[in-house]
This record gives C-alpha cells, sequence and structure tokens, in this order.
C-alpha cells in the first residue's frame, strides 16, 4: 500500500570521498501534461529511477520512445539524450522517483546493456517494496550519515542489477540470440554484424536497431565492451601472457589496435593497467549468477 503523503525530499551529502550517495526521492502523481523534463539542457548531473505504481506516462532515450505502465521503471543519466513527460493520453501518472549521484553509471550501464533503459518491476521482486522502504525513512528522517545514505544507495543498485541479470538469463528473444552469439564469439578476430544478425535470422539494420532499443548500446560498441572487459579480467589473472596474446584472446589480432582501443575505453594502456591490478597474489573470479555443482 502507498504512503498516503506525496513529497519530494533533497539530500546534500558532504564527503571527499567518491561514494555512490542517494541524492533525492520522491513520491508524486501528476496530473497536468505541462510536466515534461529534457534531460538534453539540464545541467544537475545526476541518475534517476522512475517507478511507475498508477497511470501511464511516457520516456524518450536517444530518440526511441517508450510507454510506462504500472510496474514500469525507467532509468536515465542527467544530462542527456532522453526526456520524460505526461503524454497526452494519459490523464494521470503517479510514481516513486530516487536520485542518485553518478557513481551508479557502471551498474545503470550494466542494465542497459541486458534490458535498456526501461525495466518491468512486478510487486513480486521485491524491489519496489524496497524502495517505498527507503521513501519512508526520508519522510521519517531516519536517514541521518553519508554513510548511511550510501549504504541504501548500494543495496538498492546491487538489488536492481542482480534482478535484470537474472531477468535476462530467463527470457529469450531474437535480439537477445544475436546477443548471446556475440557473447560467445567475441574472441574470433572474424567476427562481423553480419555473422551475428545471419544467427539470428535477422537482417543487420534491424538486429541494430532491435538491439539498441533493448540494450541502449549499438551492438558493435557493445562488442568492443565485452572485449574489453575481458581483456581486463585476462590482464590480471594471465600475467605470464604477452599482451599480443592477450589481444588475441579477445578477437584483436594486432596488439598495437588492442592497445588503441583499450586506451580508449578505459583511459590507460594494457600494460600499466596489468601493472596496478598485479599486487594481489590471487585473483578469484565471481560470477553474475551462482550455479551449484
Amino acid at each position: 500500500m502507498l504512503p498516503i503523503v506525496h513529497r519530494t525530499i533533497a539530500f546534500q551529502p558532504y564527503s571527499d570521498l567518491a561514494l555512490l550517495t542517494l541524492m533525492g526521492i520522491g513520491l508524486e502523481d501528476v496530473h497536468s501534461h505541462s510536466y515534461s523534463f529534457d534531460n538534453r539542457i539540464r545541467t544537475d548531473a545526476k541518475c534517476v529511477i522512475q517507478y511507475a505504481f498508477d497511470g501511464e506516462g511516457a520516456c524518450e532515450v536517444d530518440g526511441i520512445s517508450y510507454e510506462l505502465h504500472k510496474e514500469d521503471a525507467f532509468l536515465i543519466e542527467i544530462p542527456g539524450n532522453s526526456r520524460y513527460y505526461l503524454p497526452r493520453h494519459s490523464s494521470h501518472w503517479e510514481f516513486l522517483y530516487l536520485e542518485f549521484s553518478k557513481e551508479c553509471l557502471p551498474m545503470m550501464r550494466k542494465i542497459y546493456r541486458m534490458n535498456g533503459p526501461v525495466l518491468r518491476l512486478p510487486e513480486a521482486s521485491g524491489i519496489p517494496k524496497r524502495m517505498l522502504g527507503i521513501y519512508q525513512m526520508a519522510l521519517d528522517n531516519q536517514v541521518n550519515s553519508l554513510f548511511e545514505n550510501t549504504r541504501i544507495a548500494y543495496d538498492l543498485w546491487t538489488r536492481l542489477t542482480e534482478y535484470a541479470v537474472n531477468l535476462f538469463a530467463g527470457e529469450r528473444t531474437r535480439v537477445d540470440e544475436a546477443k548471446d552469439f556475440i557473447d560467445r564469439n567475441y574472441d574470433r578476430n572474424e567476427l562481423n554484424l553480419d555473422m551475428a544478425a545471419d544467427h539470428a535470422g535477422m537482417s543487420k539494420y534491424y538486429m541494430c536497431k532491435e538491439f539498441h532499443r533493448k540494450f541502449g548500446v549499438s551492438p558493435g560498441k557493445y562488442l568492443r565492451e565485452l572485449r574489453i572487459s575481458r581483456a581486463c579480467s585476462l590482464l590480471m589473472t594471465k600475467k605470464d601472457y604477452t599482451l599480443q596474446e592477450i589481444a588475441g584472446m579477445v578477437g584483436y589480432s594486432n596488439d598495437n589496435y588492442f592497445g588503441k582501443v583499450f586506451r580508449a575505453e578505459k583511459g590507460i594502456s594494457p600494460d600499466r593497467y596489468r601493472k596496478q591490478s598485479n599486487q594481489y597474489d590471487v585473483v578469484r573470479s565471481v560470477p553474475e549468477i551462482h550455479r551449484d555443482g
């Protein structure tokens, strides 16, 4: 059951630590079609989760429109190429919004890659109840320190990311088949988008369009990020392998080009990344989904 009080609460955490923090939260029920936020012109740096309890809203992200019904949430970065609003055909939109500092971006982008900017969160997931619990804590002035604030923020984002990972693992579409093909073949230098589209039985144009719509990123960019992510893991765990060998293991035949792409993605060279990561005697892999046996 929703709290009766519709209110907005802001937090101003002050610290020299780069921590994920909850910056604001509010429960609103909008009825005016003047309700509209164009995030291309906004200057306040933050990320927003907005969850619908009733009515219908809408958002656009990178030119793609999404209808938002009960139990739908959108996740966006501000500023950004997006907007959200009460559409003309809707009489109202009751929602809970949560604003966070941009330290949440790695998890948000992970969710985008799997599910896109709109995520269905049924009550059974437990996440809406958790968000309402945070709202009630804010109303009752129970968030009294920076560290309590950041614990709340990290807890919600890890729950949300875990939910999205498990949701993606259980739902399959043709564009998921294309993504799965990329996931399984990223280490092949000859891999290209035509091959992924052919595997999924789609045209390359349609695959790229649907891939971007669902995951919020182009398949080409996704492949590049995946290769560099795998390279980071190998640089940490395969200390005796040369950069040429690492490059070949993630689909790059040329270690110079691999270094150029790595630097563009991570801001440092592969060799420097490895040196920074070699302070540990043992590096253990921790999978996203735990499987017994």
